[in-house]
């Protein structure tokens, strides 16, 4: 049976020993007074030193491990350089055991673990850009002397590959289970698979693209279903420990940016990624929390973006006329979506949204006059009303029958300018239309007020 207790655990104060009511000893007495009473006269700042070291010295590692990837270190053989960087993540892990199991505080223990479960991603980066140097293709691409990581041989570059991915496992495994040790077997097995994108020997941004955009899905599925299944999830250390999940990702993405050329594509697909990532961490926050709404403002700004970007991909696949409609739409869902979780304005986001794609639409009617699209627009507008109201929000039912309106009245418009309707015709249309119209508002003039204030009583019950 372990006799020590569990170093991740908070530890209670020892508890005093029970004076002898007996014998009462005026020295003891007044040290255990003086003892119990030196915590109460601390000044703030002696007691918040603690936390306010472990805060810089979290800041200097991480600064320290992630300058490692864009400037380098000390100058040496490639190998000694990666040896530095994976000793330091060992010795942070290391250290943190130690702390826990000796000193018997777990803030620091935890944090040193922590530290080093985020090195790992630097550590496999490093060992990515081995293997790419030995198994890649070689091309003549541009790298900083920094970013050159190579080795004698292919042997050697497996077997160094093979060595630390085997040293770092155990700095895996122990991280999630200090963090969140109910879902460490899964979250280890998912950070594991994130990681090992690193090493696959690609460069060229439309495969980077193609692997971090499923990346990114499967984990913010994966991401959700442990949320939903385990209460472990929603504890500080679990939204930490879902938090890394997403940094090889970021990594990865970053890589692709900063040392590579890119297109359209990872562009757009580097925009949903932090869309992505900016929907999940204000999902872990507060409703009121001012970061949520920070991080909602910054999804609503990527989405256009995003419109936009998608456009550019499809350029030559679809015609001119259908690029801006199909920009506007995918603008305007992402924003609506992030109206559906909004807690601050939601009804704002909707209608920017519908605003977006109502201006997108109009200006393709400016641009691109044409049946097909009067009747895509038509289309739209009749499913944005079906869907307003049947959830019985405003801004998509007015929107929806604004548009349709629009392509009915721009299809008669068309409809009058292939018909000849000059002459006596013209005026005998025009006279018949106003005497019908005359004859409506006299027969049921006095019903069309109620009918107006019973039909904004309807609306007054729904959503903006």
């Amino acid at each position: 049976m372990n006799q020590h207790p569990d170093p991740w655990l908070p530890t209670a104060a020892p508890a005093m020993a029970a004076p002898d009511t007996t014998a009462p000893n005026t020295t003891t007495d007044a040290h255990n007074l003086a003892f119990n009473q030196a915590p109460a006269t601390a000044t703030p700042l002696m007691q918040r030193l603690p936390q306010l070291l472990r805060l810089a010295g979290a800041t200097a590692l991480l600064v320290a491990m992630y300058s490692f990837l864009v400037q380098g270190w000390q100058d040496g053989n490639d190998l000694l350089r990666y040896s530095m960087l994976l000793g330091h993540s060992l010795l942070l892990c290391g250290v943190g055991l130690a702390s826990g199991h000796w000193l018997q505080e777990a803030k620091g223990a935890r944090l040193l673990v922590t530290l080093a479960l985020t090195s790992v991603p630097a550590n496999f980066a490093i060992l990515g850009a081995f293997v790419y140097s030995a198994f890649g293709p070689q091309t003549s691409l541009s790298h900083p002397d920094y970013a050159l990581w190579q080795l004698d041989s292919q042997s050697a570059t497996v077997t160094t590959v093979i060595l630390a991915v085997a040293a770092l496992i155990p700095v895996i495994l122990l991280g999630f289970r200090t963090l969140a040790r109910v879902l460490s077997t899964r979250l280890s097995l998912m950070f594991i698979l994130s990681n090992a994108m690193l090493l696959i020997p690609l460069r060229d941004p439309a495969y980077m693209a193609a692997l971090s955009l499923p990346l990114a899905l499967l984990m913010l599925l994966n991401n959700e279903k442990t949320q939903q299944q385990s209460l472990a999830a929603r504890t500080p250390d679990g939204l930490v420990a879902r938090a890394l999940l997403y940094l090889p990702l970021v990594v990865l993405t970053g890589r692709s940016l900063w040392f590579y050329d890119t297109d359209a594509f990872l562009f757009t697909s580097s925009l949903v990624i932090l869309f992505l990532a900016a929907r999940q961490l204000s999902l872990l926050l507060p409703g009121q929390s001012i970061t949520r709404g920070l991080l909602e403002v910054c999804g609503g700004l990527l989405t256009p973006m995003i419109g936009v970007g998608s456009a550019i991909l499809l350029d030559g696949i679809l015609t001119e006329s259908l690029l801006l409609q199909l920009a506007a739409l995918i603008s305007a869902a992402l924003l609506y979506e992030v109206s559906h979780r909004a807690l601050m304005a939601p009804g704002l986001y909707r209608v920017m949204a519908m605003l977006m794609l109502s201006l997108g639409l109009i200006v393709n009617f400016i641009l691109f006059e044409g049946l097909a699209t009067a009747l895509t627009s038509l289309a739209i507008g009749l499913v944005l009303a079906l869907i307003g109201r049947h959830y019985r929000q405003l801004a998509l039912y007015g929107t929806g029958l604004v548009l349709a309106a629009v392509s009915l009245i721009y299809q008669l418009y068309r409809m009058l300018q292939v018909f000849d309707l000059s002459g006596w015709i013209s005026l005998a249309v025009l006279g018949m239309l106003a005497i019908v119209i005359g004859s409506v508002l006299e027969s049921g003039g006095g019903r069309i007020r109620p009918r107006l204030l019973l039909l904004r009583r309807h609306f007054a019950h729904w959503e903006l």
